[in-house]
């Protein structure tokens, strides 16, 4: 395995947070490259943007654990800055190839997360599915979380990259499966990143803010 480097241009060390999002980009594009027009669905968030929001989420002391997991992870890149930040990391990836990737730069980058290669959506979620206006999900028998022996009500904070059309099946997995508490963090590309709390036992999440 190749080492990272102790310097960057200028002679510094740069941050672990700098080493992790320079090597994902590299990884992401050449990723990007090699799968062009196969019509895979992997698309990367802004991933800076997502880090201010969880460093936002941390100095506010929002959330009211430590238990993160990423909806549809990919690369792993936000469960690592999750895990940067002094969460219990955990992600959910359908994509096989994708979860060894994510594996592979956590282990790169020295970052503890956890990945499961599964759907978090199960078939007992068609009834959500359905109401999508357009939706690249896929769901399985069984729930990804029994990799992590953990239950979806355990985690204190959820993130997700819900693509056009899918932001209320977002909304209404996070209302069906987190507790009261729970803290949902969702990256919109127009509008940034959307930070919701789940308040009661039914009814739409509330929305503590954009960042």
């Amino acid at each position: 395995m190749d080492q990272m480097p102790d310097t960057d241009l200028d002679g510094n060390a740069p941050s672990r947070v700098t080493h992790l999002l320079r090597e994902a980009d590299s990884r992401i594009w050449e990723h990007l490259e090699q799968h062009r027009g196969d019509g895979l669905g992997f698309i990367p968030s802004d991933f800076q943007l997502v880090n201010a929001a969880l460093e936002r989420i941390v100095e506010e002391h929002l959330a009211r654990g430590h238990l993160f997991c990423e909806w549809g992870s990919g690369f792993g890149v936000v469960s690592m800055l999750a895990s940067l930040l002094g969460f219990d990391a955990y992600g959910i990836e359908i994509q096989s190839d994708l979860v060894l990737a994510a594996e592979d730069l956590a282990a790169y980058t020295r970052c503890d997360v956890r990945f499961a290669h599964g759907s978090f959506v199960t078939s007992c979620d068609e009834d959500l599915i359905a109401t999508a206006k357009r939706s690249w999900w896929r769901s399985t028998e069984s729930s990804a979380y029994e990799e992590f022996d953990l239950e979806p009500e355990e985690f204190d904070l959820f993130f997700g990259y819900p693509w056009p059309g899918e932001e209320d099946l977002f909304d209404a997995l996070f209302v069906r499966y987190a507790s009261v508490g729970a803290l949902l963090l969702t990256f919109h590309e127009t509008f940034g990143v959307l930070v919701q709390r789940k308040t009661c036992t039914s009814g739409p999440p509330a929305v503590i803010g954009w960042y």
